[in-house]
């Protein structure tokens, strides 16, 4: 897996709230496309994890907002790994505006792997700690 990972999105119309900018659940909706096209570059086949009954879930998000997105911005969000412990990942993101070179928002996810069957979180085998590549420190800015 790359070190780090940028999904380019312009915003939508329809990406817009009433106070006239992005919605903050876009954020986070950005941040999780990206962490996954990051790990499907990386290898990591959803479908056949989910086919055996195993996947990554969310255990947690803590998201800084910082400045505003607008309709037709076009925005880097940067992903990348940060930790890997035994049972989970944690990996971080910068949403950013590099027209003007603003981050507008920076996200920390703590992934965990579990067994979806029984719904208990499980060791992260070898074969996908192999895949996973921590980047420390953290990226430069996509500009």
């Amino acid at each position: 897996m790359a070190k780090y990972f940028d999904l380019e999105h312009c915003v939508a119309d329809e990406e817009i709230d009433a106070q006239q900018h992005v919605h903050n659940l876009r954020y986070l909706q950005w941040t999780l496309w990206a962490a996954g096209e990051h790990t499907r570059a990386g290898g990591w086949d959803a479908k056949a994890a989910l086919e055996e009954g195993f996947g990554w879930v969310v255990r947690h998000h803590e998201i800084t907002y910082r400045a505003a997105a607008v309709a037709n911005d076009e925005l880097v969000i940067r992903p990348w790994v940060s930790e890997v412990a035994r049972f989970a990942a944690k990996r971080k993101s910068a949403s950013c505006r590099p027209r003007d070179k603003t981050v507008l928002a920076r996200v920390e996810t703590r992934w965990v792997y579990i067994d979806l069957r029984k719904h208990k979180v499980l060791a992260i085998p070898q074969a996908l700690l192999d895949q996973l590549s921590v980047c420390d420190p953290s990226p430069p800015l996509p500009w």
